[in-house]
């Protein structure tokens, strides 16, 4: 046991991640593989893909859907990773020893004796440069440069805290040049990434020191058409930009293992997963439009199309962000009705860019309605005594959710004449029950098959609309396996014969630095 390195890579599809390593594509992971122990650990995403943080960070599972719903207000929010302070990372646990984090998307705590830099090049939709001490981050963007992706910004307020926060804009799916410019970007990031941690590493000997590489994430999200099969592939074929960042990645971790001393342990893992977007266009503009159809019957707002027709080809979309590409779909009613992009940004909200929030200003107003979500769908009933415009009787609950479920469930995607639900989860019996839980119901996606129109028997045609990103998540029950990998004088070389847990993550971290694990955190370690 001993001083550990760990370096953390931020949502890469695992079948892509092991394919290339066994192509000599990542040829540094490839042989920490081969030269230590390596396995598979498991976790099973819930509500937010962000929620994978709070379990590693915490070391356990957690209550709540990271999610927040005011109903006297009608107002919805997603909690900041960096701002929640609902538990101590499991880093605080190490008591007196040593202990270096950078960059992960988690709240600053006074507990850890150390540095601690948060928001330098955060994957969150917004987040704020922060550090312990205050005055590192900004050494460390004075020495190094800032996060590169950070071209085109707003400037957003956290709900919850009224602080000012950074959100990135990303280029539009439609603009090679802006996408190869972001690709550019990501791997500059990564370098300064790497720089970043080399810096930091020789500053001390540190007991742990725990880094991230989020731009795998990013990446996954802007590229995967540009490697990997999707309506907007490249006729002529993979342009590698996606590959491109990981073997930006990969490089950086061979830098920083080379420039560690023999008695380091180094872990090495990832953390969520990506695959094809199958989740983006109906969660966030189909599923609240079709809402508001049922809620305001014979009115459309959104994307208006007509179902006893052929379904129109895909849209050629345009240079501009996808808000104001969607946005110009709306019928004239629902420019009258809906608030715009502009308004939300005006106002500093974070969830601007999302269709679903634009019609806030008339769930007052409506039966059931879609919170703005990116992946799942969340639906919220409206019901009397529990929102303070309630139209649902208490006593409809159950039945309003079988009507809403069968509506979804008779939707389908005109481009494959498949159902575009594959389940509907209930999260309540009755509007009392997990008041902690922001939606009522969980829409799980077709994964088959990016959805870019809905057709509904009762309520017509939405959509084509233009697609926002290419790489997603995965659905709401769905099991993820990650990688890990380990070396150094405390780690015997092989495999795992079985598949860990996630929480089982921080309890090996603890292990190798010979820190008693506590009670409180039920995980055993990967190098059982």
């Amino acid at each position: 046991m001993g001083k550990v390195v760990a370096i953390g890579i931020d949502g890469p599809n695992t079948a892509l991640f092991d394919d290339w390593m066994r192509q000599g594509l990542l040829p540094n992971l490839a042989k920490l593989e081969e030269q230590g122990f390596s396995g598979r650990y498991a976790h099973t995403k819930r509500f937010r893909n962000e929620r994978c943080w709070d379990t590693f960070l915490g070391g356990r599972e957690l209550a709540g859907t990271g999610s927040v719903f005011l109903p006297q207000r009608y107002d919805y929010y997603n909690e900041s990773l960096q701002r929640e302070g609902r538990y101590q990372p499991f880093y605080a646990f190490a008591g007196d020893k040593r202990v270096c984090i950078f960059d992960l998307p988690a709240a600053i705590s006074p507990a850890v004796n150390g540095l601690q830099i948060s928001g330098w090049g955060s994957e969150l939709n917004a987040a704020a440069a922060m550090s312990r001490p205050e005055t590192l981050i900004a050494e460390i963007i004075a020495r190094h440069g800032a996060d590169p992706k950070l071209k085109h910004v707003n400037t957003v307020r956290d709900a919850k805290t009224g602080e000012m926060e950074t959100s990135y804009v990303l280029p539009s799916l439609y603009d090679l040049p802006a996408l190869l410019d972001w690709r550019d970007r990501l791997k500059e990031s990564v370098r300064r990434r790497c720089n970043i941690s080399l810096d930091l590493l020789a500053r001390e000997p540190w007991d742990l020191f725990l880094a991230l590489f989020p731009e795998a994430h990013t990446a996954n999200h802007m590229l995967w058409h540009l490697d990997q099969p999707h309506p907007l592939s490249p006729p002529s074929g993979p342009v590698g930009a996606l590959l491109d960042v990981f073997r930006e990645i990969d490089t950086a971790v061979g830098r920083i293992l080379a420039a560690l001393p023999d008695r380091r342990n180094v872990v090495v893992f990832s953390i969520d997963h990506t695959a094809v977007n199958n989740m983006d266009l109906p969660g966030m503009a189909l599923l609240p439009e079709l809402l508001y159809r049922w809620s305001f019957p014979g009115q459309q707002a959104l994307a208006a199309g007509d179902a006893s027709t052929a379904v129109a080809p895909a849209l050629a979309g345009d240079l501009r962000h996808w808000k104001h590409q969607v946005w110009d779909l709306l019928t004239t009613h629902g420019n009258a009705v809906l608030a715009s992009p502009e308004r939300l940004e005006a106002e500093g909200s974070a969830l601007s860019w999302n269709p679903a929030a634009w019609y806030q200003p008339r769930w007052p107003d409506m039966r059931a309605f879609a919170l703005p979500s990116v992946a799942d769908g969340f639906i919220r009933l409206n019901v009397k005594g529990r929102e303070s415009h309630g139209l649902v009787e208490p006593e409809e609950f159950g039945a309003t959710l079988d009507e809403v479920t069968a509506l979804l469930e008779r939707t389908r995607n005109p481009r494959t004449g498949a159902a575009i639900v594959k389940r509907v989860l209930r999260m309540r019996q009755s509007p009392a029950e997990q008041a902690e839980i922001a939606p009522d119901l969980v829409v799980c996606w077709d994964d088959r098959y990016p959805s870019d129109v809905l057709d509904s028997p009762e309520l017509g045609r939405i959509g084509p609309l233009p697609y926002f990103r290419s790489g997603g998540h995965v659905s709401h029950g769905t099991p993820i396996e990650n990688r890990f990998f380990a070396c150094g004088p405390g780690v015997a070389p092989g495999r795992m014969a079985d598949v860990g847990k996630l929480e089982d993550l921080p309890v090996t971290l603890l292990t190798l630095m010979g820190v008693r694990v506590p009670e409180s955190l039920p995980g055993r370690s990967l190098l059982r």
